[in-house]
């Protein structure tokens, strides 16, 4: 029986792919061989050059993308994802930025010990058309001729080829130590994709020994319904990495899967600015509109991907002060086993995928406050007065981030509830902003009646899973002044 028929048969008895019963967190890792195959992966580069820059604009330089290629480099990648916008304006001259950098850590595409690490990028919409960009791009470059030398979509082939030295093909298939890895370009037919992984998956030679081993599908934009359902056959194998939506991977709801199909984990964006930074399921994390975005931190992230025979370990990595940005992903491969463990069963009497909602809400875990933490609640009467509750970082449970904090207010009979990301929790751990404490104001026309005000604060998962609170009491106009 070829691997692939037995591990779809023990999915049909057990409810469990390829992928697994369970979501296993790092601790499983202890013991662990070496990794069979390690890749970085990053994504919204969205680099511009000086021509680029019409002030008070600041030209978006190479450094994140610099700090993220050093470390892939130390952490001996055998290869390097990037899902797309490199170039923020499409420019030719932008495109060459990443190829410097490139060239600087990997030169000749090589590691220090001398292994070739490949290079697996795909365009975006901001390298293939500039959606977002064609009225600055003519503005930049009036001149049709000029226009025709610096924007890479004037001749993409051929600037993709001068630039990274390779042809350039809207889908492409490689393999990198034995793994396959397929991408599509922006604008590409991306069934063309889902047929090379037909071609190169359905004559894949039968090995009975050990799980299947994964693949890895790499785009900017999300895959459709369509293009998941061409490949239905090898779903159980499949993992799909994405850009476009610039979304910090401190938010679990970033993992997207749906019953019966395969993940798409969506990759962070590694940009200079503190610029357009999206904030994806928030209803999953508290019904409360979500206050603090403004703290919560700059999103310049990506993903270190170990493979092993079991396994496949997403590390979140932050560039820009460095840091891990929480506990790691951990996807286990291979069937089922009824003697050593059992699925696990959803409300809905599924088995669960491990990176399905219902498993990642059972794994995240409960973010806590440290013993002895204590609230700081001033008030402050004047014309002005307001509440001013000071929240310090719930990092007493190191396998559950906090991301968001819940503030109760009460005075007698009634209440008011606010919500605050928690300071910094883009960034990475220890690097929070203002060391991680968080400051909620509010304004005294929306707190309660009542001399004395009593404050409940409970931190909260970006999966909306809840610690145990903190509370304290003030009198109103009391307690000091709240700076």
């Amino acid at each position: 029986m070829r691997r692939l028929d037995f591990l779809k048969g023990a999915a049909a008895t057990l409810g469990c792919g390829a992928f697994g019963c369970g979501f296993l967190q790092s601790d499983a890792l202890r013991g662990s061989p070496k990794p069979n195959l390690v890749f970085g992966v990053i994504s919204d580069t969205h680099l511009r050059t000086l021509k680029s820059r019409p002030p008070p604009r600041p030209w978006w330089p190479d450094t994140f993308l610099r700090k993220a290629l050093g470390y892939f480099r130390d952490a001996n990648v055998d290869a390097v994802v990037h899902c797309g916008d490199m170039a923020n304006y499409g420019e030719v001259e932008a495109m060459r930025m990443h190829a410097d950098v490139w060239n600087a850590t990997f030169p000749r595409s090589r590691a220090p010990d001398g292994h070739v690490v490949e290079k697996l990028f795909v365009t975006g919409n901001h390298d293939a058309e500039g959606e977002n960009a064609n009225a600055r791009v003519r503005e930049l470059y009036s001149d049709p001729e000029t226009r025709a030398k610096e924007v890479l979509s004037a001749d993409m082939a051929g600037n993709w080829e001068r630039i990274w030295g390779e042809p350039y093909e809207e889908a492409w298939h490689k393999v990198v130590k034995g793994y396959h890895f397929f991408g599509a370009h922006w604008k590409a037919d991306r069934m063309r994709m889902m047929r090379l992984v037909k071609d190169a998956l359905s004559g894949e030679a039968a090995d009975a020994a050990g799980p299947a081993r994964p693949f890895f599908l790499l785009t900017h934009s999300r895959l459709m319904p369509p293009e998941r359902n061409a490949i239905a056959a090898f779903k159980d194998r499949a993992l799909a990495f994405f850009g476009h939506n610039h979304e910090s991977s401190t938010n679990w709801n970033t993992i997207y899967y749906e019953p019966n199909t395969f993940p798409r984990i969506q990759v962070p964006p590694c940009i200079s600015p503190d610029w357009d930074l999206k904030f994806r399921g928030e209803a999953n994390v508290t019904k409360f509109p979500l206050l603090g975005k403004e703290k919560a931190g700059r999103c310049r992230q990506g993903f270190l991907v170990e493979v092993y025979d079991d396994k496949v370990v997403i590390r979140r990595r932050e560039f820009a002060e460095g840091g891990s940005l929480g506990p790691d992903w951990v996807m286990p491969l291979g069937e089922c086993k009824m003697e050593s463990a059992k699925c696990k069963v959803g409300e809905t009497g599924k088995k669960s995928h491990p990176f399905s909602k219902e498993t990642l809400k059972k794994v995240i875990g409960e973010p806590q406050f440290r013993a002895g933490a204590k609230l700081e609640v001033t008030s402050k009467d004047s014309a002005s007065l307001r509440l001013c509750v000071k929240i310090p970082l719930a990092d007493g449970n190191p396998a559950s981030r906090v991301y968001a904090y819940e503030v109760e207010v009460r005075g007698g009979a009634r209440s008011v509830t606010k919500a605050t990301y928690a300071a910094g929790c883009n960034m990475g751990i220890g690097h929070e902003t203002d060391g991680g404490v968080t400051t909620l104001l509010i304004a005294s026309d929306e707190l309660p009646p009542g001399d004395e005000l009593a404050v409940t604060v409970r931190p909260l998962s970006s999966l909306g899973t809840s610690g145990a609170p903190l509370v304290a009491s003030v009198k109103r106009g009391k307690g000091g002044i709240c700076t």
